[in-house]
């Protein structure tokens, strides 16, 4: 029993895995990687019963092979199931909303990524009060930054900003103040678009930033997570 709850936790492991890349990779719609990783993962919780078994026949019969099994069965079974777990929890914690702006009142508006979006399930256009109200509650830390230095440094540091955490460029103007980009998330391989704006006035500069998936409703916190990692990136430089 040892092996054969090691031999299921190691196949709920590889189809979680598979889920995601199997959309990622254009094997199936995202919706099917979703229920293949959640069947997995409560496979993976029967794979720890039957671990946990295999493991106390092992303790008996003195077999330290067959203990190491049922233990790393178990692990790997609460790995799988954990992880979905952990999803959920994030999934129940934030608003089902996929659009994220610094500037709720006057987003950034899409303009060379636009033909990228083309057949995207997600409109570009921002929905208004409501996704303010929400992302407000939720993120209340997405806030506009102000420099106290001139607009060609902010674009600058932005624009490298920008390239380190691996976005894909499509556009950056710095008399409009625009640069405009996308992002791939690692496992389901979601495309997310990006625009940053700057303006400058009053001997500061602004810069506002919004990130917003091209499908699903709900996005995690993935686009609140991609703003805050590339305000850190802003302030290390």
């Amino acid at each position: 029993m040892s092996y054969v709850g090691l031999f299921i936790s190691v196949a709920c492991a590889l189809a979680a895995a598979a889920s995601g890349l199997g959309h990622r990779w254009g094997l199936w719609h995202f919706s099917t990687g979703f229920q293949v990783f959640k069947t997995a993962a409560i496979i993976a919780l029967i794979s720890v019963a039957v671990s946990m078994a295999g493991g106390l026949f092992a303790l008996r019969d003195a077999s330290r092979l067959k203990t190491l099994c049922a233990a790393l069965g178990v692990a790997l079974g609460f790995i799988v199931a954990g992880f979905l777990h952990a999803h959920m929890q994030i999934a129940r914690r934030v608003p089902k909303i996929h659009d994220i702006a610094t500037d709720t009142q006057n987003p950034p508006a899409f303009q060379a990524v636009l033909p990228l979006r083309k057949g995207a399930k997600n409109p570009p256009a921002y929905e208004g009060a409501r996704i303010a109200r929400l992302q407000n509650k939720a993120y209340p830390d997405v806030k506009p930054l102000t420099f106290q230095t001139s607009k060609e440094e902010v674009f600058r540091r932005a624009l490298d900003a920008a390239r380190a955490m691996g976005w894909h460029v499509v556009s950056s103007e710095l008399p409009e103040g625009r640069i405009e980009a996308y992002d791939t998330t690692f496992w389901y391989g979601f495309i997310d678009d990006i625009v940053i704006r700057i303006t400058s006035g009053s001997g500061t500069t602004r810069l506002d930033i919004r990130s917003k998936s091209r499908v699903g409703v709900g996005d995690i916190g993935e686009n609140a997570r991609r703003i805050r990692g590339f305000f850190e990136k802003l302030k290390i430089r």
